[in-house]
């Protein structure tokens, strides 16, 4: 699997949530991950959560740090696995690098009583497709918000961190995948 940290600014509208955006945008073909901070705004018919779209909900964020994922030959219960595995990761790299602990809530990242992170996974024709946003500052967010600036951490840092961790249990997994034999 492919990851990268992208140091230029990248806002997020939900529009970048779109099979081969990562190939198209930064040439990674394939089962690839991408980390980059930017502000995030997405409503409408942006949002991929039928829950929030019936709402009226806005998903906002002056600063946040996103993750997108695609991952081919997935269906949709693999790739919400796979979106709690990188929530998994980013809640261990966060609590080892930060200062205070995390709390995973299925898809969703605390801290204290304040939520840290948004995230979605959906399917396209041809891959699975995951967004993660981690709260850098608590500007513009729509609800009690938790940041990784009260953690003290350093979002480059933390970036590297998750892609490592998830690339590597990606990697792992279907290595294990591919040693088993059938039962009959």
């Amino acid at each position: 699997m492919k990851t990268r940290f992208v140091k230029d600014r990248i806002d997020y509208t939900g529009r970048e949530l779109r099979p081969h955006w990562i190939m198209e945008r930064f040439g990674l073909v394939g089962d690839a991950a991408v980390s980059f901070a930017g502000s995030c705004y997405v409503s409408g018919e942006d949002l991929v959560d039928l829950e929030d779209r019936a709402l009226g909900n806005t998903v906002a964020g002056d600063l946040m740090l996103h993750f997108i994922v695609e991952l081919f030959g997935i269906a949709l219960p693999g790739i919400v696995f796979a979106q709690r595995l990188l929530c998994s990761a980013a809640k261990d790299a966060i609590e080892e690098t930060g200062d205070g602990a995390v709390r995973r809530d299925g898809d969703d990242l605390f801290a204290g009583t304040g939520k840290l992170s948004v995230s979605v996974a959906t399917v396209s024709p041809v891959s699975g497709l995951i967004h993660m946003g981690l709260n850098i500052t608590r500007e513009g967010v729509p609800v009690e918000a938790a940041c990784l600036e009260d953690l003290k951490i350093d979002p480059a840092a933390v970036a590297d961190r998750i892609l490592a961790s998830f690339s590597g249990e990606i990697e792992s997994a279907m290595e294990a995948a591919s040693k088993v034999r059938p039962v009959i």
